[in-house]
């Protein structure tokens, strides 16, 4: 099958899902997509520089949410779903994707990861379809609720540490390049994981009695704990960009991400802040 053909620039500034790309502050995912859409845009500047005519493929693609941040570079765009949709360009599972080998040069899977049934050979495919020099953009789970998708399933399976991501990406096959970075830390991580429960109680209590709090509480959140606070030891979303291996002319030393310090933050310092915020 086809891709589509890629939107006009008129189309793009009305692409939907702009909340995961530009999240407002009182959205209840503000601390998650607001950092990953930046980190996006960060890696896909370092990592491509000024590469145009760019073959980029989205596993579990929904509604295509960050064609936008790429599109510019792009000679096509082709989405794979495990579920029919309207921007889905071909159904078919990530453990076995309905492309060729080595026909794309850039590939995002973010938050699906965690959904799959076999991780490493996730990995492995993304490694066959992409072109020597590629890259793959590819977001997950440290810490997060349960969120089965479909939400009729039980198809919500993993979670990893930064040292696990590295192994499962060491088992599917090569890789030239492999950085992986943390989102937020300890501080940042307890407050989403807590506004998420009051966002969902708001909409389980009357409104006047809680609902409002579920939008204070993650906007105060991110103001006592921003993602600056030292010790990234618990993120709760973690961004891992691989390159695969380059022809020889193009071949740059391995890079490894540094190791992540030990921190410890006293319970206080964590829950103060979101009981003034309850209390107010």
């Amino acid at each position: 099958m086809e891709p589509a053909k890629l939107p006009t620039a008129a189309e793009v500034a009305r692409w939907p899902e702009s909340e995961r790309r530009k999240p407002a502050r009182s959205y209840r995912h503000f601390l998650v997509l607001g950092l990953l859409a930046e980190q996006l845009e960060s890696e896909i500047e370092r990592t491509l520089g000024d590469r145009t005519g760019l073959r980029v493929l989205d596993i579990g693609c929904g509604n295509k949410p960050y064609l936008p941040l790429i599109v510019d570079r792009a000679s096509s765009y082709f989405g794979v779903d495990a579920v029919e949709g309207p921007a889905v360009d071909a159904v078919g599972v990530a453990e076995a994707l309905p492309c060729e080998d080595e026909s794309f040069d850039v590939v995002f899977c973010t938050q699906v990861l965690e959904h799959v049934d076999d991780p490493v050979q996730v990995l492995s495919e993304i490694q066959r379809v992409l072109a020597p020099g590629g890259v793959v953009f590819l977001s997950t789970h440290g810490v997060f609720l349960y969120h089965p998708d479909p939400p009729t399933s039980d198809r919500d399976y993993w979670r990893w540490t930064h040292s696990g991501l590295l192994r499962i990406f060491r088992q599917s096959g090569e890789w030239g390049e492999l950085s992986i970075q943390p989102q937020g830390n300890v501080v940042a991580c307890l407050g989403y994981i807590v506004a998420q429960y009051v966002d969902e109680l708001g909409q389980k209590v009357p409104v006047p009695l809680v609902g409002p709090r579920s939008i204070d509480l993650t906007f105060r959140v991110w103001v006592v704990s921003p993602p600056t606070w030292p010790g990234d030891t618990v993120p709760e979303l973690t961004l891992t960009t691989a390159l695969t291996v380059p022809p020889p002319e193009r071949r740059s030393p391995l890079l490894m991400e540094r190791p992540l310090a030990a921190v410890r933050v006293p319970l206080t310092r964590v829950l103060d802040p979101i009981t003034a915020t309850l209390e107010s």
